[in-house]
């Protein structure tokens, strides 16, 4: 048998799971309706995302993460998929796994039987976003990101639809995705018609998102921008043409206060689901 890291061994030592177990997945507390809680995503009550889980405290994307995020008061997980070359969609921030696994590895170009070998900092497996589905099922919302390198197709797109399909999940999500295109094959299933959808956009200046969020297709409900780049005439003009704002990625307690009671967005991603949750109940 392979060696652990020493790092994995005493991360799953302190979580009291041993290398190849979790604890039981937990139920998030007071969950409303993906339509209930959207439709009343506002400046004063706005969505906490839990940005990839708990990475301050596990693994991104972790069962472990999830869990802690969840305890935080979460009600939306976050996860990132990515397409493996025998159809399969994984769960992880990078196509590359170097950074979160130490393998120099691609899920893009890796079969299955090659993925499932990986493990993550605390020795669970590199997940597909079935076993999330399989763990918590209707017990907490996702929010899913379809991943993919510049100038690819709609695979990702197509494949996240069939997976919501077979789990029967398409009542408990909010999709996400930086690409047109991709939006447009996702919003055109019908099963997927009534998913609330989230455009991450990615320019430069207040100029580019302006003509972006007026050339937004009117189905989509949030628009997202990092944090720093918003500024109060894009929030002005997004919910000028109907859109919900959201803000990437909160670290600090300064990022809170200004995403809180600055600019006080409808939503947003943070890596701090508790400090979060808390400063929204005290500023209330």
């Amino acid at each position: 048998m392979k060696k652990l890291p020493i790092v994995a061994i005493l991360t799953a030592i302190l979580l009291g799971v041993g290398t190849t177990k979790v604890s039981a997945s937990v139920k998030a507390k007071n969950k409303t309706s993906i339509e209930t809680s959207v439709n009343h995503a506002s400046n004063e009550t706005p969505l906490v995302f839990s940005h990839r889980g708990s990475p301050y405290n596990e693994p991104e994307h972790s069962f472990a993460g999830y869990n802690q995020a969840i305890k935080d008061g979460s009600q939306y997980i976050e996860q990132d998929v990515w397409l493996s070359k025998d159809g399969k969609l994984y769960v992880s921030h990078d196509d590359n796994l170097k950074r979160t696994t130490n393998k120099n590895i691609k899920i893009s170009t890796s079969n299955s039987n090659k993925l499932a070998k990986v493990k993550l900092a605390n020795g669970e497996k590199l997940h597909q976003l079935g076993d999330v589905f399989k763990k918590y099922n209707k017990n907490v919302h996702y929010i899913i990101e379809a991943k993919k390198g510049a100038g690819d197709n709609t695979d990702t797109e197509k494949a996240l639809a069939k997976v919501l399909n077979q789990y029967k999940m398409n009542n408990n999500i909010i999709m996400q995705d930086s690409s047109i295109p991709g939006i447009k094959e996702f919003h055109g299933k019908k099963s997927q018609k009534k998913i609330p959808i989230l455009w991450l956009l990615d320019s430069v200046t207040e100029r580019q998102y302006t003509e972006e969020i007026d050339n937004a297709p009117r189905y989509i409900t949030f628009i997202s921008i990092n944090q720093d780049q918003w500024t109060k005439k894009l929030i002005k003009k997004a919910h000028h043409n109907g859109f919900k704002t959201n803000a990437w990625t909160i670290d600090t307690y300064n990022d809170n206060y200004n995403a809180l009671k600055i600019y006080k967005f409808d939503s947003l991603f943070t890596n701090n689901t508790k400090e979060t949750n808390k400063l929204i109940n005290k500023w209330e």
